[in-house]
Parts: C-alpha cells; sequence; structure tokens
C-alpha cells in the first residue's frame, strides 16, 4: 500500500525535526536555546541550530530575537501557514516575510520593492501572483492615497491608515461626524441641569457630569450607530465640542471648572478637515474630566454668568443693595453658595 501523500506546500519531516517543532510550538511566545535543551537530553547547540535551520528552510518555524538582550529564539509558524509559505518560490518569500513583519501597519510598495533587494520587475511579478493567491493585499491610506501600501490579506489595516470610525470609502464622513456630535451634545444636556426644571442648575459640589466613558457606554447601549467606537473616538468628538464652545470640561479631583482661558495650548489635533481625522491623545486619563453642557443657542451668549442665579434673574433689574429686591436676602443666590 502506498503512503498518503504530504498535504500540498509541506515538507516530511524527520523524527528530529518534529520533536523540535512540537517543543518550539510549545512555546506560543518563542523558545530559545535554553527552553529547548531543558526539554531534551544530550542535545547540543549545534545539533539543535542544524535542525532549526532546516525547520526554517521548510518554513515551520521563523528565528527571532527575544527580550533586551536580542537572544535568539524560535517561533512556530501556523500549520496554515506553513501550508501557504511552503510552495513559495525564494523570491516570494523575501516578499512575504516584509510585508508580515510590517503587520497591520502596512509596507510602501517602493519601500517593499527597495528591502527586497529584488529587480523591479522580477517584484512586481512576485507581487501580483501573490495577489492573485489571496496572501497579500493593498490599502489605500487616507493620510497618502496616492501610495498602495501592502499587508497580509486577513489582517485589517490600522486606523492610521484607515482613518478610523470617521472615515467612510477614504474620506472623512463629516455628516456622520455632525450627527453624532449632535447627539451627544443632547446627552450631555440632559445630564447638566435638573430634570424637573431645566432653567435650574446643579450646585458647584454636583459631579455625576458624564465623562468620555459614560458616554461611550450611552452610544454603545443606545445603537445610535453600529460603527464600533472606543472612548478616544468618543474623546475626539468631545474635544470638537469642547473647541466649539458647546460643553465645559471639570476636572474630577476637586471638582474645579474650567473656562476658555484655561483651556490647554496643545498641538494635539480634535476632528477637523484638514488634520486627517486625527484623534486627540492625552497623557492624562480621559476620565478625570466631566463635561457640561453650555447654556445658549449662540456662541457668544454662552458664558458663566448665565449659570448664576443673577444671570437668569427676570427681576434682575430692580435688584440693588437699597431696594426690596436685593442680593443680601435673594434666597436663591443664598442656596446657590450654600450648595
Amino acid at each position: 500500500m502506498s503512503k498518503r501523500p504530504a498535504k500540498a506546500g509541506l515538507t516530511v519531516l524527520s523524527s528530529d525535526e518534529q520533536t523540535l517543532l512540537a517543543i518550539v510550538r510549545a512555546h506560543a511566545k518563542g523558545a530559545d536555546l535554553d527552553d529547548i535543551k531543558g526539554q531534551l537530553d544530550g542535545w547540543d547547540d549545534n545539533q539543535i541550530l542544524t535542525h532549526m535551520n532546516a525547520l526554517s528552510q521548510k518554513q515551520y518555524v521563523d528565528f527571532m530575537s527575544m527580550g533586551k538582550s536580542g537572544k535568539l529564539a524560535f517561533k512556530a509558524r501556523s500549520a496554515e501557514e506553513a501550508t501557504k509559505t511552503g510552495g513559495m518560490k525564494d523570491e516570494e518569500r523575501v516578499i512575504y516575510r516584509l510585508v508580515k513583519e510590517a503587520k497591520n501597519s502596512g509596507i510602501w510598495i517602493k519601500q517593499l520593492k527597495d528591502r527586497s533587494g529584488l529587480h523591479t520587475q522580477l517584484a512586481n511579478t512576485v507581487i501580483k501572483n501573490l495577489e492573485k493567491k489571496n496572501i497579500i493585499k493593498w490599502v489605500k491610506p487616507v493620510k497618502t492615497p496616492h501610495k498602495k501600501v501592502y499587508m497580509l490579506f486577513e489582517l485589517e489595516p490600522s486606523t492610521e491608515l484607515t482613518g478610523g470610525a470617521w472615515y467612510t470609502d477614504n474620506e472623512m464622513d463629516m455628516d456622520f461626524i455632525e450627527q453624532l456630535s449632535t447627539q451627544v451634545y443632547k446627552y450631555i444636556v440632559m445630564k447638566s441641569f435638573p430634570a424637573k426644571n431645566k432653567d435650574a442648575i446643579f450646585p458647584p459640589s454636583h459631579s455625576a457630569y458624564p465623562s468620555a466613558s459614560d458616554i461611550h457606554k450611552f452610544i454603545s447601549k443606545s445603537g445610535l450607530t453600529t460603527v464600533p467606537l472606543s472612548v478616544a473616538d468618543v474623546q475626539a468628538l468631545l474635544d470638537r465640542l469642547y473647541y466649539d464652545g458647546k460643553v465645559t470640561r471639570i476636572q474630577k479631583s476637586g471638582h474645579h471648572e474650567f473656562d476658555d482661558s484655561d483651556r490647554m495650548d496643545t498641538d494635539d489635533d480634535f476632528l477637523d478637515e484638514d488634520g486627517g481625522g486625527r484623534e486627540v491623545v492625552r497623557d492624562m486619563d480621559t476620565d478625570i474630566w466631566m463635561y457640561k453642557a453650555v447654556r445658549g443657542s449662540a456662541l457668544e451668549e454662552r458664558n458663566a454668568w448665565t449659570d448664576m442665579p443673577c444671570g437668569r434673574c427676570p427681576v434682575f433689574d430692580f435688584c440693588s443693595e437699597t431696594g426690596p429686591v436685593n442680593p443680601s436676602n435673594c434666597r436663591y443666590f443664598k442656596d446657590w453658595l450654600s450648595a
């Protein structure tokens, strides 16, 4: 009876190679020489390295550096990847390795050709062949749409390439941003003032204004969008509302409220059409901030004065120290100060 043929792309391994491969596969993050010798008796470094070279040539393991010391180590490829790369030509393996190393950030086609050391015509042929086999693919970065960037076929591009949640078909989706910003603002308004009397205000000690995480949970549970959003995405919307003057920012620790003069001078960009939809990344935990809506429909009308009882008092014009309506006996003012 004839032996069962090996799967296409796979090379038959010796018993020693199978033993070593099993040990390396048991170490998901990679195995160094000490790890391997600890499970084998009578094997020296040269013997192990000889078999590891053979496994590498047969596309079963990759050589790698481990830790800060850069210690030599070995990492097993998955059976699927070993099958996929086992039948490749040498030049295909060169291109595949460079694309794989780039992970989901991808590698620009010019860099891919330069680093491969292959002649331009040969490199183009290899890249096209790997594309046809659905082994690699190219994507168009939102910031540099004229460049072709390659990555492994099964990977999802990084947000640096796609622009993240705010881009649709490589274009910033301003309608989506505006609609979601409006809903976020409405939610903050709802949480910013007492439900029974929208003209009233919470006392200065109030600490239940929503944070970026709170708003992220609200969006996730409400079904406002099917687009997956991170807390950083929500923070980008909040920064946009903040710099548009629609919300103020209150620090949780000490509950200190910031006004316009306290806004940080920073090069970090919130969402804009020119900035490529970059997300604000802060050095601080985003949840030290709570957000409160600013009253008024026009930006010039929005200021802290309207949050004081005096700012909305219907008899303000009649109020004076010597008149029947005065700050000394104003119960609204006293309640606000004592809260």
